[in-house]
């Protein structure tokens, strides 16, 4: 019997998963620095009364980063905000259906901002292309972050479906869909693995 948990698709979900986690902590830890590079430019600009060159620039180029590359380890955990008012009232097949369907419209937008983003920065990356500012820091450094983030979250949409279809076909897919914002929210009176979704028999 085949070992559901080797092949090309298994490989590829944990290759992705795991940089996906890693950008998404680089992207905490981005936001971070946003929040202590903005904090330092109003004490130097406000209180010691200095002029500022890289703060607001360097701190817009982290919140870009954390925004775009992040959002493929929000998909990794489903915590991206969906409009499930419809579907949480779907049967559980129709419902899984349509999810797959909303996938693939998914993968298909982030498949056409990776494709037209990955040339405009390797434009700039060969032009050597630098920011007006008194800064002028290169411009491929925040330009990679669209095409970078696109093409993750590609993957992670990708690997959804898959999933999905897996589920449909061994009717392991979840009987009750939790709202993406209350997914680690402790309620009374269920417990994890019903918070997980339960197999389907």
């Amino acid at each position: 019997m085949k070992d559901p948990n080797r092949g090309f698709w298994p490989s590829l979900e944990t290759f992705a998963t795991t940089l996906s986690k890693i950008t998404g902590l680089i992207g905490a830890v981005a936001v971070l620095a946003a929040a202590l590079v903005t904090t330092e430019c109003v004490v130097v600009r406000k209180v010691l009364g200095w002029s500022t060159i890289w703060q607001i620039e360097a701190s817009v180029f982290l919140l870009i980063y954390s925004c775009f590359v992040g959002a493929a380890f929000a998909q990794v955990g489903g915590h991206h905000l969906n409009i499930d008012m419809l579907i949480i009232y779907l049967p559980p097949r129709p419902r899984e259906i349509l999810l797959i369907v909303t996938g693939i419209a998914s993968c298909v937008v982030c498949l056409i901002i990776a494709l037209y983003a990955w040339p405009m920065w390797w434009e700039t990356v060969v032009t050597n292309e630098h920011s007006e500012s008194l800064w002028g820091p290169p411009l491929w450094i925040p330009y990679l972050f669209l095409p970078l983030g696109a093409t993750l979250l590609f993957l992670q949409s990708t690997l959804q479906i898959w999933r999905k279809i897996v589920g449909l076909r061994t009717g392991t897919f979840e009987e009750t869909l939790i709202p993406s914002e209350l997914k680690d929210v402790d309620m009374p009176g269920v417990d994890s693995q019903e918070r997980k979704g339960g197999g389907h028999d």
